[in-house]
């Protein structure tokens, strides 16, 4: 199984799709597998009643969460624009979606390569109903949620019938405390659901990102940014391109060194085993035409004569040709 690695884009295009083809550009050769934005409409996301979160508040210049939306939002014909570059370049574009409207453009529009459910939108039926319909591979973020919410939204997408279903374990702080980072909890995800698993990195570094691939994770987002000082809601708390591409390197390292869940003998393994392991070896000479007896036999190296273990299946049969003391014997030597 090898790790699959999604960079982030998110908001930090800032709304300009020169930012965004830019990004794109730098990711070109880099072995990243996908790379991400986000499509909404503000209007139908956003209740007059929508407040900012502590981080953004932090981060940006807007006072309300829909004019900071409407400010960091691509175009459709943006979105277009860079689906076609993203092709261009062999990096395979995906999208998240926020609203039922949005989401249904992009399937409708674009190749996705799975459905990607926000953290907030892990209840939203509407959604989910759409989602459930189409045969496409779903990840499903947790970042703001319990596992009530997790287990509901599982069972509303039918996923143990016949939906292909990767759980993305994450913390929605923005940065993410390495002590929050928690993945023993994105291990008992899979065991409890019997599922793929991912992991959605929101903190500072690559420490965690290369940890959750190293325990199995089928999937690591990571958010990325061209300059982390630049302003935007996600900025602080994402990894620059450098740093990022730096990060795709290690995980495909970490991928070569967990190989396949399959045993397999090199040629230098085989050699060795032939030096380090046992054999059938005589203890005396036995004369041609002698019955061969346990007592006859110890066992010494290399391993290229009869294993130890098959033994028994000589003891009691008559020897072809008489055999030297501390030599092996083969299958060969026997009537």
């Amino acid at each position: 199984m090898k790790t699959k690695i999604i960079a982030e884009v998110g908001p930090n295009h800032n709304g300009d799709i020169k930012l965004a083809l830019e990004i794109i550009s730098k990711l070109k050769n880099s072995g990243t597998d996908f790379i991400k934005f986000q499509i909404a409409n503000p209007n139908k996301v956003y209740s007059k009643d929508a407040f900012l979160a502590n981080y953004q508040k932090k981060n940006i210049k807007e006072k309300t969460i829909i004019n900071m939306s409407k400010k960091l939002q691509l175009s459709k014909s943006s979105h277009e624009v860079i689906y076609k570059f993203c092709k261009k370049n062999k990096i395979r574009y995906s999208c998240s979606a926020f609203d039922l409207n949005s989401l249904k453009y992009i399937y409708k529009k674009f190749n996705l390569p799975f459905f990607k459910i926000p953290s907030g939108e892990i209840l939203s039926i509407d959604i989910l109903d759409y989602i459930r319909s189409k045969n496409l591979p779903i990840l499903l973020s947790t970042g703001v949620s319990g596992l009530k919410d997790i287990e509901f939204s599982l069972n509303y997408l039918q996923f143990a019938r016949k939906k292909n279903i990767t759980i993305m374990h994450c913390n929605s702080s923005y940065p993410t405390d390495l002590k929050d980072v928690n993945l023993d909890f994105m291990i008992y995800l899979k065991k409890k659901f019997n599922t793929k698993i991912g992991f959605s990195d929101h903190t500072i570094g690559s420490q965690s990102a290369i940890v959750a691939s190293s325990l199995g994770a089928n999937y690591i987002e990571k958010h990325i940014t061209l300059d982390r000082n630049m302003s935007g809601p996600d900025h602080k708390s994402s990894m620059e391109i450098d740093d990022f591409i730096k990060l795709v390197k290690e995980i495909k390292i970490v991928n070569k060194i967990k190989g396949k869940s399959i045993k397999f003998i090199t040629k230098e393994n085989l050699n060795v085993k032939k030096v380090a392991m046992k054999s059938c070896v005589t203890k005396n000479i036995i004369k041609k035409n002698s019955i061969l007896k346990k007592s006859d036999i110890c066992f010494k190296r290399p391993g290229t004569g009869i294993p130890p273990n098959e033994l028994f299946k000589y003891i009691g049969k008559k020897v072809k040709r008489t055999l030297q003391q501390d030599k092996l014997i083969y299958k060969k030597d026997f009537y």
